[in-house]
């Protein structure tokens, strides 16, 4: 085989892509953990009235609120940044299997409410859960796809979360909510449905071929795991074949890429600073501080139904993401990454004029919130189609089997911390620069639309070699101060 062949990708084309053990190995990873993290990124959005007034009486101070919000963000930190450590060591299946207990604990502390510390300890506990799920998840689901539709399933991981997310608005508008006294307990009980899923499914679906050939060097292993997941032998032994052709025409031993190398290796920290970047551009686009603080943006803008409006912007993260998925293979990442970025920033700026408009004048520009909530609406759609899902997938395609999963704990920490940051300073921000949070959000997103334009490279059915001697050809342009 010649080096335009990635160790993730062996084959161009093969019959039958679909199947049915690849459709339930894919579902129960996205719902197990995808959907999990997005329910949980969005349950808190319409539920912080009913926490403090009618869970805890009142008892729950700025601080200890902004705390809970932020919970999700500390535990999955801590959680993105074992992920990759922990799925090379025990494997992928392994891995989604154990990450169950600390979200069935942080489940069941949550939904019980006996206080807002025991609460808080919950949302961490589910925060660490979901770090590590959204840094197993799109990697299992990548390496045991079939080329051919790498593209789609990779977007399946984002389109997930952005259901969750949906999900959790639905479930948490004023009319449920009031439904009964304690169905809170309800609500926040939720994510023990698709833990459940997960466990009663995943010991059935296949280990990684990737990882049992790479990380275990079970050839035998790795070709069980390809002909159950491909329902045919043949396919299955021309895929394992390529592996071993790859790594034969990459070395005479396969050597597990260590940390140290990831940083001191020129192309290979290239490569890592592109990820790390990705996933700093997805999070620090402000998208969190609009998935959370959404029903507050809406009415600082003049609009009194919030929720209504929240829930409407959830649909066009799910619809959009949806959408995206053909594009990811017909336009290419990285131009779907521009043009969502670029649009993004002009969805800014119509947003924060109009706030700032209506806050000079409430009574005489009525038509402020409508111009808010559609730069809110068209800013949701260009960030699915462009850094909503892109990261996720270039992350997965841009290292090899060797360092993919150390590079991606690190890419996944980033993701989190840049999380954490929003969360923790959005409302700050909003109540020191007001409408001028959108200017300073808008300005990190050009720095971040710069940076893809100069460094981040086209991956769009090229295989990993060839993308990794482009960032290597960039490397060597920049001395080892920059790069």
């Amino acid at each position: 085989m010649g080096s335009d062949e990635d160790v993730t990708r062996p084959l161009v084309g093969q019959p039958r892509v679909w199947t049915a053990n690849l459709v339930i190995a894919i579902s129960v990873a996205i719902i197990g953990g995808s959907l999990q993290f997005g329910f949980q990124t969005g349950c808190m959005a319409n539920t912080q009235d009913i926490l403090n007034n009618t869970a805890f009486k009142g008892h729950v101070s700025d601080l200890e609120m902004s705390l809970m919000i932020s919970g999700l963000p500390i535990g999955g930190l801590f959680g993105g940044l074992l992920a990759g450590l922990i799925a090379d060591k025990i494997g992928r299946k392994k891995c989604m299997l154990l990450n169950n207990i600390p979200i069935l604990l942080g489940t069941v502390l949550m939904s019980v409410g006996l206080n807002e510390h025991i609460f808080l300890i919950g949302r961490i506990l589910t925060g660490f859960g979901c770090g590590i799920a959204t840094g197993v998840a799109p990697m299992y689901i990548s390496e045991i796809s079939p080329v051919s539709i790498k593209g789609a399933v990779g977007v399946s991981h984002q389109f997930m979360i952005t259901f969750g997310i949906l999900l959790g608005f639905a479930m948490s508008v004023k009319q449920a909510l009031n439904w009964f006294s304690n169905y809170w307990h309800v609500y926040f009980a939720f994510p023990a449905l698709p833990a459940f899923y997960q466990l009663i499914l995943l010991p059935l679906c296949p280990e990684s071929p990737n990882w049992l050939y790479y990380n275990k060097e079970r050839e035998d292993l790795a070709r069980a795991a390809l002909t159950k997941l491909r329902k045919s032998r043949s396919v299955a032994d021309e895929e394992v074949d390529a592996m071993i052709r790859e790594r034969t025409s990459a070395s005479s031993e396969s050597v597990m890429v260590s940390y140290k190398e990831l940083f001191t290796n020129k192309t290979l920290r290239l490569t890592l600073v592109i990820g790390l970047a990705l996933q700093a551009a997805q999070q620090l686009s402000g998208i969190n501080a609009i998935l959370n603080y959404g029903p507050d943006i809406l009415k600082t803008a003049g609009m009194k139904d919030g929720d209504t409006a929240t829930g409407l912007l959830g649909s066009i993260n799910v619809l959009m993401t949806l959408i995206s998925i053909p594009l990811m293979d017909k336009m290419g990442r990285r131009s779907l990454m521009l043009l969502g970025q670029l649009l993004m920033i002009l969805s800014y700026i119509g947003l924060a004029i109009a706030q700032r408009i209506h806050d000079s004048n409430p009574t005489g520009a009525s038509w402020t919130p409508y111009v808010s909530t559609t730069t809110i609406i068209t800013f949701i759609i260009f960030f699915a189609i462009g850094p909503g899902s892109i990261p996720w997938l270039i992350v997965a395609e841009i290292f090899t089997a060797e360092a993919r999963g150390k590079a991606s704990s690190l890419c996944v920490g980033a993701n989190w911390i840049c999380n954490l940051l929003v969360v923790l300073t959005y409302d700050k921000l909003n109540k020191a620069l007001q409408p001028n949070t959108f200017f300073l959000y808008m300005g990190i997103v050009t720095f971040f639309l710069i940076f893809t334009f100069f460094f981040v490279p086209e991956t769009k059915k090229k295989q990993v070699e060839q993308i990794n001697r482009e960032i290597q050809e960039q490397a060597e342009k920049f001395p080892p101060i920059v790069f």
